[in-house]
């Protein structure tokens, strides 16, 4: 499916999950929305919970020989919560890339902490793919392929967790918009 970026155009459109929107004239607007509770993101939440749960068994046999042996258990819960609360942040994060007739900016938003990045469009030196490391749904840190901007030999990455197909449109649009 192919989006009409044409300027005069306020109606949201989509390509995948990525909606376009023309907030004001002359402005483009890619929302990349949260993974939600996709099939990887309930696969990733399930072997977390399971993995609680296991360690919960555990727990309560320990507790049943001696309270203190149950200890052990702590570090065990401790990488099962930690784990959780990262896969529900990166589950839930949405980015957003605006680019107007001047500047492009990039913004991510992991629970309440939003983070942006804006660049003069005379100061993009290119946007193009990057190989690089981003957080996957599990919340490690894993590498692949997505679309950057590169501002003083820096590259700014956004649609990291997008499919192949949307990472392409993202970039190509972009690069459209951008004369890039």
């Amino acid at each position: 499916m192919t989006a009409d970026l044409s300027e005069n155009q306020p109606v949201k459109t989509s390509h995948g999950r990525i909606r376009i929107s023309h907030p004001e004239p002359g402005t483009t607007s890619f929302q990349i929305p949260k993974e939600g509770f996709s099939y990887k993101g309930s696969f990733t939440l399930l072997i977390i919970v399971s993995w609680l749960l296991m360690i919960m068994v555990w727990t309560i046999l320990l507790l049943q020989f001696n309270g203190s042996l149950a200890l052990i258990s702590i570090p065990f819960w401790l990488l099962g919560l930690v784990t959780l609360r990262l896969s529900l942040k990166v589950i839930m994060a949405t980015q957003e890339v605006v680019v107007s007739s001047r500047e492009l900016t990039i913004l991510k938003t992991e629970g309440s902490a939003t983070a942006h990045a804006t660049f003069r469009l005379k100061d993009i030196e290119k946007i193009i793919l990057v190989e690089g490391a981003y957080k996957a749904l599990s919340g490690i840190t894993r590498k692949g392929n997505y679309p950057a901007v590169i501002s003083n030999q820096e590259a700014f990455g956004f649609g990291e967790r997008c499919t192949k197909e949307e990472k392409q449109f993202l970039l190509d649009a972009v690069k459209n918009i951008t004369g890039h």
